[in-house]
């Protein structure tokens, strides 16, 4: 388990050079997708999961409504649709 500080540079480029740690830590290697998250003013780094698991994610999403949804004419769809 990771603890402590670790510290890295940014190049011209703005990338990072991650620790070798971190990349064990989070079992990384070329080639791996990395998602990064922010919580309350830090970003969070962590190994991206499969993309069925991410898909899964993104479609389990159910967002609270707010207000009451307003009916559509027929004629607003015709002119959406053609």
């Amino acid at each position: 388990m990771l603890c402590g500080t670790m510290t890295s540079v940014l190049d011209q480029k703005r990338r990072v050079v991650l620790p070798s740690d971190v990349i064990e830590e989070l079992g990384l290697s070329e080639g791996s997708e990395v998602l990064f998250e922010k919580r309350k003013g830090v970003v969070v780094m962590k190994k991206a999961g499969k993309k069925e698991d991410r898909l899964l994610k993104a479609m389990s999403w159910n967002p609270k409504r707010r207000g009451k949804p307003s009916p559509v004419k027929e004629k607003e769809i015709k002119e959406i649709w053609g």
